[in-house]
């Protein structure tokens, strides 16, 4: 049903106002005695009301005497009838709600015989459902607010009654009929239903503290804001993909689907062009249908600057126009598109200097339009189909039911710090190229510039002799802009005479920026310029705005990160967006990586970071077999890792020459060894394709090697350090395959497609490699599926081109993994849900591969190796700030290890908290990230807090991979009386049962612990856990009053027993060591001078040791001496205690 004119989705809807208006009709029909329609729209069960006859007149009559005006629950409604002939009465109850209308919800019938043709009343008692009558509560959950009731009543003669149709055409074949409409009331003015039940006071009071509680619907709107964050655009065929669903509210969603073929919408989009489009269209936004064609809208820019606007009729062509507006480059222009049925409203609004200037165009599309945007997915930027163009996106709204115009679309140009710093970046470096182009221009023509910034020639000097006054072309940049850009002309005057060589001024310009930033990074590697690094920044913005944008992506780190400037969030997204729109790979890894995170003030968002992730990954596809000195293998080698680190090695090292020395004796590992290390340039050897081939040759001709044939084969084929020889690489590709090698056969199939296109040889091939699960087969079978290639398969296949680059991709097959991501992310088959977050993360794999980031990596292990602190920590900086685990990794190490380092460079204090958290929420971070970020939120870092709850759940993190340190510190986190949450528990696979004994906790990780970390036999875990057993069975001891009564026993006998040991010991030490010494005679004068001359203390101590010595010789010494066989049972005593605890302990451990 199409809607009315004008009407909104809000408000009352479309089925309530019908089902009002026919309810009047009905009335107003009731009261002209003619029959009614139906009682509300949409329903298929019509029915028809007559009035009741006259009674004088003796007709059959049915009437109700008290029907009610609410619906009421056990009502007993009051019926009176007369029937002319035996007859049959029925009354029944229809209900319509929001989905569902003439629902039966009560009905009742009675036969009527004798005696007839006499008035009768009879009393029916109408039971109505619960959930329509009464409030929500314990029992009745939920319910259902119930649009119309209908009380109605019939007589059919008995002769007419039909009885196997029964209620279902009684009320059609009625002599006499009569009906009654009830208000039904909202759910929250109903009574509460009194239950003949009762509730435990737990549910009784759960349920009291929620009763009151309204249930809302989700807030829903039509208007979608697609874009609220700036996105690069390159020029290349990569963009932003975008999904709309259907509504959850059923008004939109009936809106939406009445509107396919009658579309209204308004998209709105900002845009900052940078250049005009280089090819004979650029997509601004399209739409790719399910059959992958386009669908409406499709947006272009014209190489001619003129908008192209396409859309899809209902009757499947296409129809466009062309707009022809001015769009001034280097200028934010809004973008607005408005369709209204047939009718096209396209508005440019433009600023300039803070002024908006406004362009419109209207167009009337003869034909009806198609449009539905659930199907298929939408694309800002280039695709597959078509290139984009060269600027940026602004924030971009979308009204899916609205066509709006002017002020209706609100949609502002924010972030508005961002987008201005963007603008004045550009207008900073339109000065800057056009200062450098003349600078140079004036020099390629030998015209020196001097200090004044004069010129001066031979001629002039003639002139100035002979008195003529000198005449002189006009420079191009004023006083002003001398001042200005100071730095800039000290950096031309001092490299400006070396850039001649180039041919274009671009040319030449680039190569400017390109030294300018060689300079600065010298500065940046050097330990005495940590205190230089804010001059710095001017150099780099020069070098940024020539065209080298490495330099953008380096002030995007610095500002960002507090590189010896204050942190600035908004300079770093300005470069790091203009880095990527620059196209360099760092920079796009940078954004990719910030958006797939969130951090540093970049919002979450999947598609973004997949939009950038994707362009880094299909150029790593192609760089990876070309040799380029800026690139080389990527080696994730961590500083932690000793073993790693040894095999790093160089041209002119020991490892090195000691396989040159082994390759050259004809060993084949090493000579495969080495050609690898030169082929991909791993272990610290520069990558040398042609050394490479040498070594390949010798292992294929002289040791027949099948993967070496293989390598060779490749490297003929593509001419990669050696001459191009399709003839020889073909017979090395057969003779491996048939000494058994899997990926000659893969090779095989390679050279029929691509050099004899011969599908049918190439598939065989192909297949037969993927008998043998090759990946490399897996992924050209499904090219050819993709492509509609296989052989005897009509058509494309696209569900079993995704089976097999899945297959491919599992293994770790480049090019497959890019395939399944953009099925990821498009989610173009109905057997592969959408998943942006998968192909962002699958995208940034690949991309983590690429040539330029592990150059970065090889020269901060160089400079590592070659104990070069500065440089490496600056390389690490720049490949974790890309996000590269490793990297981070290894500055975090550095951190750690050197903390100077990091304060040296930093502004802030928080190197090793910034980069182990960035560990820990990368996709497969390393337990050493969890167990450090564990251990600061359990002591606190500097300027970070204690907290106990996430140190938890770091280290259940690092549990939860089997790490045996995380184990012991949750352990010992549970033993000082922390609780560990109950989801830890159940992720860590802790037995129910002990969960609420923190001691039996502490007891089960100590024993994962053990069981995780077996290579030693006495380790702290089980130190830890025998000393806990200990503890438990000591408490089991003691809640048992028969054994702690006999463990107070045995310990009693124990500790007599010892310290009779002891006694007995010291006494038989003592009487073997005495010996006889000589008695002095003392005269009992003297021994009275003596006492007379000592202190009253000194009398006391010697009273105490007297009475000390005589308990000790009679009490103690003089038994022992007597019974000398207590010492032999206080052994045999002390031994049997002993075992008893053994056992006891023995018998609770088993």
């Amino acid at each position: 049903m199409i809607p009315m004119r004008g009407s909104r989705p809000g408000g009352y809807t479309r089925q309530s106002q019908l089902c009002f208006l026919t309810f009047v009709v009905h009335a107003a029909l009731f009261l002209a005695q003619v029959p009614l329609p139906s009682f509300c729209i949409d329903t298929s069960h019509t029915t028809l009301i007559t009035s009741s006859p006259d009674q004088n007149k003796g007709g059959d009559f049915i009437q109700f005497n008290n029907d009610p005006e609410h619906v009421v629950d056990n009502y007993n409604l009051s019926i009176e009838y007369f029937c002319s002939n035996p007859c049959v009465v029925g009354v029944e109850v229809l209900a319509s709600s929001e989905l569902k209308t003439a629902v039966h919800i009560f009905r009742k019938r009675w036969k009527h015989v004798k005696p007839f043709r006499i008035t009768r009343t009879r009393t029916v008692q109408l039971r109505f459902p619960s959930v329509m009558v009464y409030r929500e509560d314990f029992f009745i959950r939920h319910s259902i607010i119930v649009q119309s009731v209908m009380l109605r009543a019939w007589i059919v003669h008995s002769h007419n009654y039909n009885h196997s149709t029964g209620y279902r055409d009684g009320y059609q074949q009625a002599v006499n009929k009569t009906y009654s409409i009830l208000k039904s009331l909202p759910p929250y003015q109903r009574p509460f239903k009194k239950h003949n039940k009762c509730l435990q006071w737990g549910a009784k009071l759960m349920w009291r503290l929620t009763e009151n509680r309204i249930n809302q619907c989700p807030h829903e709107t039509d208007a979608v804001e697609i874009l609220s964050f700036p996105h690069a655009c390159t020029g290349e065929r990569y963009g932003v993909v975008k999904t709309f669903y259907s509504f959850n509210n059923s008004d939109f969603e009936k809106t939406r689907i009445q509107q396919v073929g009658d579309p209204r919408f308004t998209l709105s989009i900002w845009m900052y062009f940078l250049n005009s489009c280089k090819h004979a269209s650029c997509a601004i936004v399209h739409h790719i249908s399910p059959n992958n064609t386009y669908g409406t809208p499709l947006v272009l820019l014209t190489e001619t600057g003129d908008i192209t606007i396409q859309a899809r009729c209902v009757s499947g062509q296409d129809s466009a126009f062309r707009a022809h507006v001015k769009l001034s480059m280097r200028r934010w222009h809004r973008l607005d598109l408005s369709v209204d049925r047939t009718m096209v409203t396209f508005t440019v609004v433009s600023l300039e200097d803070m002024k908006e200037t406004v362009q419109t165009f209207r167009y009337q599309f003869v034909n009806r339009l198609h449009f539905d945007d659930t199907a298929g997915y939408f694309i800002l930027g280039g695709s597959k189909y078509m290139p984009s163009i060269e600027g940026f996106y602004g924030p971009v709204k979308y009204y899916r039911l609205e066509a709006r115009q002017g002020s209706a679309i609100v949609n502002p140009l924010s972030p508005k710090r961002t987008m201005e710093e963007l603008d004045i970046h550009y207008q900073r470096c339109e000065d800057v190229k056009r200062i450098t182009t003349g600078f140079l221009q004036i020099l390629k023509q030998n015209r020196p510039v001097q200090e004044n910034r004069t010129c001066k020639s031979y001629y002039v000097h003639l002139k100035n002799t002979y008195g003529e006054q000198s005449v002189c072309e006009g420079l191009p940049w004023t006083h002003e802009k001398q001042r200005k850009y100071q730095r800039l002309f000290d950096l031309l005057q001092m490299m400006g005479p070396d850039l001649l060589s180039g041919s274009g001024s671009s040319e030449m310009t680039l190569e400017f920026g390109k030294k300018v930033f060689e300079m600065v990074s010298e500065r940046l590697s050097d330990w005495e310029g940590d205190h230089v690094l804010s001059s710095l920044v001017p150099s780099l913005q020069i070098s940024s705005c020539c065209g080298y944008h490495r330099a953008s992506y380096y002030l995007a780190v610095m500002y960002e990160t507090g590189l010896r400037v204050p942190v600035n969030y908004l300079q770093g997204h300005v470069y790091g967006l203009v880095g990527a729109q620059g196209d360099e790979s760092l920079a796009l890894m940078h954004l990719g990586y910030k958006h797939i995170q969130g951090f540093d003030g970049y919002p979450l968002d999947y598609d973004l970071s997949y939009s950038y992730y994707i362009n880094i990954g299909k150029q790593t596809l192609q760089d990876r077999w070309e040799v380029q000195e800026t690139q080389a293998y990527v080696e994730s080698v961590r500083l932690t890792d000793e073993t790693a680190l040894k095999f790093h090695t160089n041209e002119n090292s020991d490892l090195y020459q000691f396989l040159n020395l082994q390759a050259k004796r004809g060993d084949l590992d090493s000579q495969k060894t080495l050609a690898r290390m030169l082929f991909w340039g791993q272990n610290g050897v520069s990558k040398n394709v042609t050394a490479a081939a040498k070594w390949y040759a010798r292992s294929a001709l002289e040791m027949e090697d099948p993967q070496a044939m293989y390598d060779l084969a490749i490297i003929l084929f593509k001419g990669q350090g050696v001459k191009k020889n399709k003839t020889f690489a073909l017979q090395l590709m057969k003779k491996a395959a048939k000494k058994g090698s899997v990926q000659a056969l893969n090779g095989l199939g390679w050279y029929y497609h691509t050099f004899k296109a011969d599908l049918v040889t190439a598939t065989r091939y192909f297949e037969k490699a993927a008998q043998n699960e090759s990946s490399a087969a897996f992924f050209n079978l499904g090219i050819f599926y993709l492509n509609g290639l296989y052989p005897g398969k009509s058509g494309q296949n696209q569900t079993a081109a995704f089976e097999l680059f899945l297959k491919a991709a599992v293994d770790g097959h480049f090019d497959a993994v890019i395939e399944c991501s953009q099925f990821y992310a498009t989610g173009q088959l109905s057997t592969v849900s959408r998943d942006p977050e998968m192909a962002a993360k699958m995208a940034k794999e690949i991309s983590e591969q690429n040539g330029n980031l592990g150059y970065v990596v090889k020269m901060a292990l160089d400079a590592y190796m070659e104990r070069s602190w500065s440089e490496a920590f600056l390389h690490y900086l720049v490949a974790a700030e890309a996000g590269m685990e490793v990297a981070q990794s290894n500055i975090a190490y550095m951190c750690e290890e050197w903390p100077e380092l990091g304060q040296s460079y930093f502004t802030t204090d928080d190197c090793e908290w910034r980069y182990y958290n960035r560990l820990v929420n990368q996709h497969f971070p390393p337990n050493r990230a969890y167990l450090k970020m564990g251990d600061y939120f359990y002591y606190g870092l500097e300027n970070h807090s204690r907290n106990i709850k996430l140190s938890i759940a770091m280290y259940a993190n690092a549990a939860s991979a089997g790490d045996s340190q995380a184990f012991f510190n949750l352990a010992s986190l549970v033993e000082e009386g922390h609780r560990i949450p109950i989801r830890i528990l159940k992720h860590l696979q802790i037995d129910r049962a002990v969960w609420s004994d923190n001691l039996t906790v502490a007891l089960k990780l100590y024993e994962r612990c053990r069981y995780d970390d077996p290579e030693e036999l006495i380790s702290p875990c089980s130190l830890a856990w025998f000393r806990v057993q200990l503890q438990i069975i000591w408490k089991r001891i003691m809640n048992d009053p028969i054994q702690s009564s006999v463990a107070y026993v045995v310990g009693t006998i124990f500790f007599s027993a010892l310290v009779t040991f002891w006694v007995h010991w010291i006494i038989h030490e003592t009487s073997a060591n005495t010996t006889v010494r000589p008695q002095i005679t003392v005269s009992s004068s003297d021994v009275a001078d003596t006492h007379e001359a000592e202190p009253p203390g000194i009398q006391e101590a010697d009273e105490r040791a007297w009475w000390f010595s005589l308990l000790w010789s009679r009490v103690i010494q003089t038994p022992l001496q007597r019974h000398p066989s207590i010492g032999d049972w206080s052994i045999t005593l002390l031994g049997i205690c002993v075992c008893s605890m053994c056992v006891v302990v023995m018998m609770h451990l088993l």
